[in-house]
């Protein structure tokens, strides 16, 4: 019985490490690795440089041609003053200026010729007659060194330039007016020029009919002859005749 015990003990133990030696030499089972998903590629974008717009540049609008301002209602006097006035705003914003261009005979201005001064029942200025025509001016004077128009409703003034002296047409194209600017002219006024002291004034034309600080007024027959005196130098600085 005893012996029986021991050979099954035996028997157990040999099968016991028959089976831990199966165990150990079998290899271990690695579990597989996940397969790797592939990576979706992007395609990248390519970076916009924003580019830069030329902004179109401020256009400058030149009027070449400016209006002159419309002249108020008023007498001729103030028609003729501003006609001298808007002259005189021209010459200082220009600056210098360039000579008029030589006339065919070779002279630079006009050649002023007196064969009818002044008188109270024929007057005229430079020996010019109201009323002359256009054509008759320029053809005794040549073109003018610049043109511009007096805007009115009632009857616009156009202005001929000559440097020395203004002249002044109306809508029927007959002189208005006449301004001298510059004493190197003869006015037809028995001598009296531009800068000549005021007490002259009486020995040349005699007694005014209008006498101010600053005008001297001359009524003649259909025209109104006016000079202005520099209150300060007493002297004459404007001469100037024109239609009633």
């Amino acid at each position: 019985m005893m012996n029986r015990k021991k050979t099954f003990i035996g028997i157990l133990s040999v099968i016991m490490i028959m089976m831990m030696v199966t165990t150990g030499c079998q290899p271990k089972q690695t579990a597989a690795p996940a397969p790797v998903q592939p990576k979706e590629t992007v395609p990248e974008t390519p970076a916009v440089t924003p580019t830069e717009t030329s902004l179109p540049q401020n256009e400058t609008i030149t009027n070449p041609s400016v209006p002159t301002p419309a002249t108020p209602a008023g007498n001729q006097t103030d028609k003729v003053s501003l006609a001298s006035a808007d002259k005189g705003d021209k010459d200082k914003g220009e600056g210098e200026q360039t000579p008029p261009a030589a006339k065919p005979n070779g002279q630079t201005k006009p050649k002023i010729e007196i064969k009818s001064p002044y008188t109270q029942d024929k007057p005229t200025l430079l020996g010019l007659t109201l009323k002359t025509s256009a054509a008759e001016i320029t053809e005794k004077f040549g073109k003018p060194k610049e043109q511009f128009v007096m805007e009115d409703d009632a009857d616009p003034i156009t202005v001929y330039d000559y440097t020395d002296f203004l002249v002044g047409f109306d809508k029927q194209n007959q002189l208005h007016f006449v301004d001298v600017r510059s004493a190197d002219v003869n006015p037809g006024l028995n001598g009296l020029k531009l800068g000549d002291p005021v007490e002259d004034v009486t020995k040349a034309l005699g007694k005014p009919d209008s006498n101010t600080s600053y005008v001297l007024t001359y009524k003649a027959t259909g025209a109104v002859l006016k000079l202005d005196i520099d209150p300060k130098s007493q002297k004459v600085n404007s001469i100037k005749l024109f239609a009633e």
